[in-house]
C-alpha cells in the first residue's frame, strides 16, 4: 500500500510538471503565432484588415481560454499533491506543492489554511542543534503558520478551521494568548450548532485566559464546557482544570 501511494503520489507530481510545461510551450508558440499575426495585419491596407483583426482577436481569446482551464487543472494538480503529501505527513514537501498551488489559485481559502496547519508543523520539528549553519529556521515557519491563518481568514471570515488553527497557534506556540481569543470566540459563535467542537475551542479559550491571568473568564468557559459536552472525558477533564484555575484564583 505505501509503494502503491508512493506511486500515486509521483504521478500526480509528474501530471502536474507535464501539464505546466506543455501550458508554457503552447502559450510561448501561440503568443509568437499571433504576433506575427498582428504584425502582418498593421502592415495591410486592404479592406478585410479589420475582419482580420476581429478574428485574430476571437482566436486568441480562445487559446487564452483554453490557457486559463489548463491552469485551473495545474493548480487541483498541485493542491491534491499537497493533500495527498499532508496525510502522509510529508510537510516540507507539502508546503512546496502549496506555494505552487497558490500561484495558480490565490484566493483559495483552503490553501492557506493548509498552508498553516503545514507550516505550524515543520516549526515544531525545527530543533536547534549545536553546530548548525543555517540557524534557526523555526520562526520563519511559525510566522508563515500566522500568515497563512490570517489570509484565510481574510478570504472567507466563516470558515472556522483557521480560526481555530490560529488560536491554538496563538495559545500554545507563540504564546500570545490575548491576540487568540477574538479568533476562538468567532469559532465558538459559528459552531453554536456542534456542542463537542465549540467545546474543543473552549478549552483553548479558557486556556488563553488562563495564560493572561484572567482566572474568572477561564472558570466560566470551563463551566460553559460542563453545560455543552456531553462526552465523559471532555467534562472530566473540565471539571479538573476548573479546579486548578479555582486555585490559581485564590492563589
Amino acid at each position: 500500500m505505501k509503494k502503491e501511494t508512493t506511486i500515486g503520489v509521483l504521478v500526480i507530481a509528474g501530471v502536474a510538471l507535464l501539464v505546466i510545461g506543455g501550458v508554457v510551450l503552447r502559450k510561448i508558440s501561440v503568443r509568437s503565432q499571433e504576433a506575427a499575426r498582428v504584425a502582418d495585419i498593421s502592415n495591410s491596407r486592404n479592406a478585410q484588415t479589420i475582419d482580420d483583426l476581429k478574428k485574430t482577436i476571437a482566436a486568441y481569446e480562445s487559446q487564452l481560454d483554453q490557457f486559463m482551464k489548463a491552469s485551473a487543472k495545474s493548480g487541483t494538480y498541485w493542491k491534491i499533491l499537497a493533500a495527498r503529501l499532508q496525510d502522509k505527513n510529508q510537510h516540507g514537501e507539502a508546503l512546496e506543492a502549496l506555494q505552487n498551488a497558490i500561484q495558480y489559485n490565490p484566493e483559495d481559502t483552503a490553501l492557506f489554511y493548509m498552508t498553516g496547519v503545514s507550516a505550524g508543523i515543520v516549526a515544531k520539528s525545527r530543533l536547534d542543534f549545536p553546530g548548525a549553519t543555517n540557524g534557526n529556521r523555526r520562526e520563519e515557519y511559525y510566522r508563515l503558520a500566522e500568515e497563512g491563518y490570517l489570509r484565510a481568514i481574510e478570504l472567507n471570515g466563516r470558515y472556522d478551521k483557521p480560526l481555530y488553527g490560529i488560536g491554538v497557534l496563538y495559545v500554545f506556540e507563540l504564546d500570545r494568548p490575548s491576540e487568540a481569543i477574538p479568533y476562538l470566540q468567532r469559532y465558538i459563535d459559528l459552531n453554536s450548532g456542534n456542542p463537542e467542537g465549540a467545546a474543543d475551542a473552549m478549552f483553548v479559550l479558557a486556556r488563553a485566559y488562563y495564560t493572561a491571568g484572567e482566572y474568572r473568564r477561564a472558570i466560566e468557559r470551563y463551566d460553559e464546557i460542563l453545560i455543552v459536552s456531553k462526552n465523559k472525558n471532555k467534562l472530566e477533564q473540565a471539571a479538573e482544570l476548573k479546579q486548578q484555575t479555582l486555585r490559581a484564583l485564590n492563589g
